[in-house]
């Protein structure tokens, strides 16, 4: 295993795009049960905001020592965050986050109870560019494509990937020989034909193979590697780790690191950041999928959309 330092991904230049998500966080304690009707009754002690979805990725990169770029878009918010603040507090530079007036930001709240997540409320509209907005976004990440090493496409199915986006960003990134990391979302894998590596779960990579969970995995990554024509596919299997397949159809399978679950949301994420964040490092691909691999053991065991620092990681290397 490689050896992790904090100088080891002081280097590593990522561009991460995708769908800006604002994850709210409504805490309380739950002492009696609703007369109007059989539902608990939240007393609110406590509200929070973080960045979630694409910048989520962002994050992790940031938090690990890369240089990251947030190429994104979003509206004004009624919600009473200071998008700036959220920004700052992660080391992140909003400049390349286009606000379009017409596009309701999306906000997911979760609700939580004695540290238990007891509800999910999503305020969100499917994002429709405008032809102008589609503009700024591909001339934005046409003057940002040479300044990092790997890009990051975070589909979290709101609308920022349409046909024309997801098409434009790849043509420009694979003319510019860069590394294109997808998270993808929906059954359509084809869409992403001209990514390095595509990261679905298990779950979803069987849907987008069109397969009943009897089938061996060997089959669902045949068949999406046919879709896509990646040179990697990498599905995350929760508590059976990860399976790198590759291009000529090898695999090589990653027992988990178990530790004690608390909160599966953003390990996804975290996964994603650590492959980018290595690979912009110039790490090789099987030692990239070792360190998502541990760093996504440790982010599970906390709660919310939780970032890695690099101690974290050396210890979960070791």
């Amino acid at each position: 295993m490689i050896s992790i330092d904090e100088e080891l991904f002081s280097n590593a230049r990522v561009l991460v795009t995708g769908d800006f998500i604002i994850d709210q966080y409504v805490e309380g304690v739950v002492e009696r049960i609703s007369p109007e009707a059989p539902v608990p009754v939240l007393r609110k002690l406590h509200e929070s905001f973080r960045l979630g979805g694409a910048a989520n990725v962002a994050v992790n990169c940031q938090a690990l020592g890369a240089k990251t770029t947030l190429l994104s878009l979003t509206g004004f918010s009624c919600y009473p965050y200071d998008l700036d603040t959220l920004l700052q507090r992660e080391g992140l530079d909003g400049k390349n986050l286009i606000i379009d007036p017409t596009i309701k930001p999306i906000i997911k709240t979760r609700f939580m109870a004695d540290g238990h997540h007891i509800l999910r409320v999503d305020d969100e509209e499917i994002v429709r560019m405008t032809y102008k907005t589609q503009e700024i976004l591909i001339r934005r990440f046409l003057d940002l494509v040479d300044t990092v090493d790997v890009i990051v496409f975070s589909d979290y199915a709101k609308g920022f990937f349409n046909e024309t986006i997801l098409k434009s960003f790849t043509e420009i990134a694979k003319k510019h020989d860069k590394i294109i990391l997808v998270d993808p979302k929906g059954i359509n894998y084809a869409k992403y034909r001209g990514c390095t590596l595509i990261k679905p779960n298990k779950k979803e990579a069987y849907r987008a193979a069109v397969c009943d969970t009897s089938e061996p995995i060997e089959k669902v990554a045949e068949i999406l590697l046919e879709q896509v024509d990646p040179e990697y596919l990498l599905i995350t299997r929760s508590a059976e780790g990860m399976s790198l397949f590759f291009k000529n159809k090898n695999v090589q399978n990653y027992p988990t690191h178990r530790k004690e679950v608390v909160d599966v949301v953003g390990a996804g994420d975290t996964a994603l950041a650590l492959m980018a964040v290595s690979l912009a490092a110039g790490i090789g691909i099987e030692q990239a999928v070792k360190i998502a691999n541990a760093g996504s053991s440790i982010v599970v065991t906390k709660r919310g959309c939780a970032s890695l620092s690099v101690k974290e990681l050396q210890e979960a290397l070791v």
